[in-house]
């Protein structure tokens, strides 16, 4: 498996002004010291010396760093504070998730998004390059200004928000499958269909169990449990916060029409069984008279009467075809036919 290159992007605001990319521990410190400096690390792919970065320059708790680089943790925010550190503040870490766009004719995955975020900082860590970040990561190399002068509150939005619009194409593409499904439930409902719908089916779980924990991580953040966010942005994350709600009430009614699919594809192959029955026994009943008469005549007697006389071939097929005839009256009275 190829992995991408680290890549360890800073963008600082230092309180006179000043503009810095220079992502080296002494940089950061100096961020840190500075009680006006506003900053945000970006780690794709962190390497083993980025993440010494959590540790030696910010202070972060060891456990809140192992789940940031294990990248298989559930939604979450948890608070930390550095007791008697005047240096560091108090931080809270976060867990996201967002989607992954790159795979989505192929497999419906996430990936995972790891924050640790403070009044004056935002630390961003992810295994593989996520778009949200990546068009934030845009604005800041245009001007740093404009994602650190608002305040690390906006930033965390911006990003958030981007994360979320971002399920809307999957969310598209996945009723134009649900619809092919059911189609071709109705229509072709075909041994290999029923694999679709299963993996389809367990797609859905997968994304609703990931996504439907971030409406109380966003509920957090709304309602006042982290104190630096100010209420003017809490508006902002309200509306994150809605379409998130709507995003999992989407997945849920999808999962729904993935069995509606599945209870359509069994009841289209149960009505082609029957009608494969229903074939076979017509069939057969035509036969069985049939079968009668010319084992009759069949039988291995020297004397069979009737057999001798010049009609009798042709008055054996009449009765034959007759009972054909009134068989198939039969069966067009009950509507087989």
């Amino acid at each position: 498996m190829c992995y991408p290159s680290p890549v360890l992007s800073a963008f600082i605001q230092f309180g006179d002004g000043s503009i810095s990319t220079d992502s080296s521990p002494r940089n950061l410190t100096a961020a840190l010291r500075d009680p006006k400096a506003r900053f945000w690390v970006d780690m794709d792919h962190p390497s083993d010396e980025d993440v010494g970065l959590l540790d030696d320059v910010f202070g972060f708790h060891p456990l809140a760093i192992e789940d940031s680089i294990q990248y298989s943790q559930r939604p979450k925010i948890e608070s930390y504070n550095h007791v008697g550190d005047a240096l560091r503040q108090g931080y809270f870490y976060m867990v996201i998730h967002g989607p992954d766009q790159q795979t989505i004719r192929q497999q419906l995955r996430t990936k995972e998004l790891d924050l640790f975020v403070s009044e004056r900082y935002l630390v961003t860590i992810h295994e593989e390059s996520m778009r949200s970040v990546e068009e934030m990561l845009a604005r800041a190399k245009a001007d740093p200004r404009l994602v650190l002068g608002p305040g690390i509150d906006l930033l965390l939005y911006g990003i958030l928000d981007r994360l979320v619009d971002h399920y809307q194409p999957i969310l598209d593409y996945l009723r134009e499958e649900l619809d092919d499904l059911e189609e071709q439930a109705l229509t072709d409902p075909t041994p290999d269909l029923l694999t679709r719908i299963t993996v389809k089916k367990r797609e859905l779980l997968n994304l609703r169990r990931l996504i439907a924990p971030q409406r109380e991580v966003l509920a957090q953040l709304t309602r006042g449990d982290v104190p630096f966010i100010r209420e003017s942005t809490r508006i902002y994350l309200r509306d994150v916060q809605d379409h998130l709600i709507r995003t999992v009430e989407m997945v849920e009614l999808y999962r729904d029409l993935v069995l509606g699919a599945r209870d359509i594809y069994l009841s289209s192959t149960s009505n082609r069984l029957n009608q494969i029955m229903k074939t076979l026994t017509i069939i057969t009943v035509i036969a069985m008279p049939l079968n009668v008469i010319t084992g009759f005549f069949g039988m291995n007697f020297e004397h069979i009467p009737g057999l001798d006389r010049p009609g009798a071939f042709w008055a054996t097929v009449a009765v034959m075809m007759f009972a054909v005839a009134c068989l198939l009256l039969v069966f067009r009275k009950i509507r087989w036919l």
